[in-house]
């Protein structure tokens, strides 16, 4: 159970930031989900000098933010995730998003929103140990960047055994972005468990909640359930 929020373009990190720290108190919570704060870990990822860089932290991001050196972070892509842990055992830096993974010869990072607990069975696990981890392993291995579409998507969760809440997320590799919503038709909290698109002139925003962001303008969509949104780097 997580709030997470990228920017793409022109942007103050800063804001971007704060708009996280917001989510994560539950400031800006007007969803249905019954978590508001979100004080089990936290993680950034930026693009500097053409490279992916990542920051991990566990504990809220609030008591993080202020030690957090922002200025190395003004990029022309900014994402974080702060993190409710689902399970109790599953606290600690390890779990603290993005992950990561190898595969196909690209690294692939990811930020998850949600609950997948049977997705272990498509792995062929006798058991889970961080649903998270199991996802990212499940939709990238042995595939490309080129591979990776709504169609795809759509098709490899429709082979995932019911029980989830909710696979939103952000993924990355070295040239392109992508924000994918997807939860099933009887998720618990489909407010809770959508994200929200904002596009400005020089900046595209998504986030899970419709946050409140100084010096931006401009009206949040609500994600359509299995849209596939892309943010190429390289144009």
């Amino acid at each position: 159970m997580c709030r997470m929020i990228l920017a793409h373009g022109r942007f103050d990190s800063a804001a971007i930031l704060e708009a996280a720290r917001a989510m994560s108190c539950g400031e800006s919570a007007d969803h249905d989900g019954p978590i508001k704060q979100h004080p089990n870990g936290w993680g950034c990822l930026w693009l500097e000098n053409g490279e992916i860089r990542t920051l991990h932290g566990t504990g809220a991001f609030a008591d993080a933010l202020p030690g957090i050196d922002v200025d190395r972070l003004r990029s022309r892509f900014l994402a974080v995730h702060v993190r409710h842990a689902t399970l109790s055992k599953n606290h600690g830096l390890e779990f603290s998003h993005p992950l990561w993974r190898n595969s196909a010869g690209h690294r692939w990072y990811m930020m998850h929103n949600g609950f997948l607990p049977t997705i272990y069975r498509q792995l062929g696990l006798t058991e889970s140990r961080f649903d998270s981890e199991e996802y990212l392993h499940y939709l990238v291995d042995q595939i490309t960047p080129a591979d990776f579409t709504r169609d795809y998507l759509r098709e490899k969760m429709a082979q995932v055994a019911p029980g989830g809440s909710a696979g939103n997320a952000i993924f990355v590799t070295r040239d392109k972005a992508w924000a994918w919503q997807w939860h099933p038709h009887d998720t618990p909290y489909p407010d809770y468990f959508t994200m929200h698109f904002r596009q400005q002139d020089d900046c595209t925003l998504i986030a899970s909640e419709p946050v409140a962001i100084p010096g931006s303008a401009g009206n949040w969509r609500r994600m359509n359930n299995h849209e596939l949104y892309e943010i190429p780097f390289r144009e």
